[in-house]
């Protein structure tokens, strides 16, 4: 086998002082039992909440506040990886194991790295991320509910990125390639510089149109020579004060921004540090029991000591927020008055030239030419600003236009990555295995119109209820042996969660297992979740490494101690020390 394989698997509940090991030795295991609720299901998205996925587990199973060790292997090369709630330990075997405190960013990263997981997806920033290892697992996961309706869905909390489907599953099925990406980046290299360009331009004209309205009403005509004369004698000054109203209003314009902000979330923090007051004075003054029913669904939610303490906890924590965020509003006042005093000295400045050049006000005559000489200066000083600041205008939107053009460049070149020769091989491969999988799943009652690659698969529609999930399973296979043949990185393991949905006949049930056993390429791990009712595992159980939850579930007393010390010297006291 090659690519990503698990070998074994430690759950432990300190809580509880209960633990478990599980191994998978053999390319194909059977996770089976006599009972549809003994654990099958938990035991195998436990595999994939180690790497950070998030499985939907039930409340007992919360209950237990389980950590896990997974020991696994990448093309021979050993690994071990650790997670507690969102803290994660990952490196290789017999090495000391790095410490990462949440899924997303460098662990995302350094798990891509080991799998060649080089997919890049734009987050609600507008930036590109390398995703977590939900999104590389997804295409090798059938859970027991949600992906037997629709594919590409075996995990919580994948709205991080919004249309991720497409991009995830033409990178899979070999559509994109890795050169794609590295001109992705520069795309969104080239829409970081274009809307940093456009926030400037929108921010020098607003300090125009308010210089605009500042500006007098009555116009003053006057002469060439006096014009010259006057430019010529304040440019130098007003070169200076030209160029520091300028920045002034820029930063004041970017103050202003960064005060409102800033005071809407102390508004929302303020705000729900009140509520969950609010919460908390309700559970204890008018429910006295442990739970809480809501009177819409009836569900019983957790109103225990502990859960109360969390109330209080995140109030605190809100409170603490909204506290550093007033300091940091107090500061941004104070700048805030500071530029007022700049700008008012600016002014003054202004006023000061003004003063220099007026003549006397004694007589109707020197009235007049005051006003002459006033506004002839203001018209000077105003173009002289105006000037300045429409030069640094128009520097913006060359810079703009420029990050557009290149974008239109880069993406023409995306475009050519993919040939529609290439395109139109890999479409005929997918509908060719698709086709096949159909047939020997006996699924022809699925109805295949419009579905013309492996982004077609809400158009996949079936008969009856089973033959649907029948069809569902051909593509999920149709798209492992894509996968396989696109080469873009390493695989992983393909788990499948209770194949017997809705109820197949048994001849039927026995092509499923069947397919699953013969289908699968050689290049896989088979993780199989089955009930043990039926001779259809007997040939596949024959060759299969067989995990039998009986009725004391998951976790037991007695290897606890043994498990714990484990933990503590292969993931506690391994931590790699920067």
């Amino acid at each position: 086998m090659k690519g990503l394989q698990f070998q074994r698997l430690v759950l432990l509940s300190d809580l509880k002082k209960l633990a478990n090991q599980f191994t998978f030795p053999k390319r194909l295991n059977l996770v089976t039992g006599n009972d549809n609720s003994i654990g099958k299901s938990t035991l195998v998205k436990s595999l994939f909440w180690t790497f950070g996925c998030e499985p939907k587990f039930d409340e007992e199973w919360k209950s237990h506040d389980v950590k896990a060790i997974l020991y696994f292997k990448i093309n021979g090369k050993e690994f071990v990886i650790s997670r507690y709630v969102d803290g994660l330990y990952f490196g290789e075997k017999n090495s000391p194991l790095k410490k990462y405190p949440k899924v997303t960013g460098q662990f995302s990263i350094d798990f891509a790295k080991e799998v060649g997981f080089d997919l890049l997806l734009a987050n609600k920033s507008c930036q590109l991320d390398c995703p977590p290892p939900a999104y590389y697992f997804l295409p090798f996961y059938i859970d027991q509910k949600k992906s037997w309706d629709e594919p590409w869905n075996g995990f919580e909390r994948l709205q991080q990125y919004s249309n991720f489907k497409a991009s995830l599953i033409k990178y899979f099925c070999g559509y994109l390639s890795h050169k794609h990406f590295e001109l992705e980046e520069e795309i969104f290299e080239q829409k970081a510089a274009d809307r940093e360009a456009t926030e400037q331009v929108e921010r020098i004209t607003e300090a125009l149109s308010v210089i605009e309205e500042a500006a007098p009403e009555v116009k003053v005509a006057v002469t060439q020579e006096e014009l010259e004369s006057i430019q010529m004698e304040i440019e130098a000054e007003l070169k200076e004060l030209s160029s520091c109203q300028t920045s002034l209003f820029e930063q004041q314009s970017v103050l202003a921004n960064e005060v409102h902000d800033l005071e809407q979330q102390h508004l929302i923090a303020s705000t729900s540090a009140r509520e969950l007051e609010e919460d908390y004075t309700f559970t204890v003054e008018n429910v006295p029991s442990d739970t809480l029913e809501c009177p819409l669904c009836g569900t019983e939610h957790d109103n225990s000591l502990l859960s109360r303490a969390g109330l209080l906890a995140d109030k605190e924590g809100l409170e603490q927020q909204a506290l550093s965020i007033e300091k940091t509003l107090a500061e941004k006042y104070r700048q805030r008055e500071l530029l007022v005093k700049e700008l008012n000295y600016v002014a003054s400045e202004v006023d000061r030239i003004n003063d220099k050049y007026l003549k006397d006000e004694s007589s109707e005559e020197n009235a007049d030419t005051q006003s002459a000489f006033e506004h002839a200066l203001y018209s000077v000083s105003q173009k002289k600003v105006n000037s300045g600041v429409l030069q640094k205008k128009e520097h913006f939107q060359l810079r703009s236009q420029k990050a557009k053009d290149n974008q239109k460049e880069i993406k023409k070149e995306q475009r050519k990555l993919l040939k529609k020769k290439d395109k139109d091989e890999l479409n005929e491969l997918f509908i060719g295995n698709l086709v096949e999988n159909i047939t020997t799943l006996s699924a022809t009652g699925v109805n295949l119109n419009g579905v013309k690659s492996p982004m077609d698969y809400r158009k996949i529609l079936g008969g009856g209820a089973a033959e649907g999930t029948r069809g569902t399973l051909a593509y999920q296979l149709s798209v492992l042996r894509q996968i396989e043949h696109a080469d873009n990185c390493q695989i992983a393991p393909f788990v499948l969660d209770t194949p017997n949905q809705q109820e197949q006949a048994k001849h039927r049930y026995e092509q499923v297992i069947d397919v699953v056993t013969e289908n699968i390429p050689l290049g896989y791990q088979v993780i199989l979740c089955a009930m043990d009712d039926s001779d259809a595992l007997a040939t596949y159980k024959k060759d299969a490494h067989v995990i039998e939850l009986d009725d004391n579930r998951l976790l037991k007393r007695e290897p606890y101690e043994d498990l714990r010390s484990e933990y503590e010297s292969e993931v506690l006291s391994n931590e790699k020390t920067e």
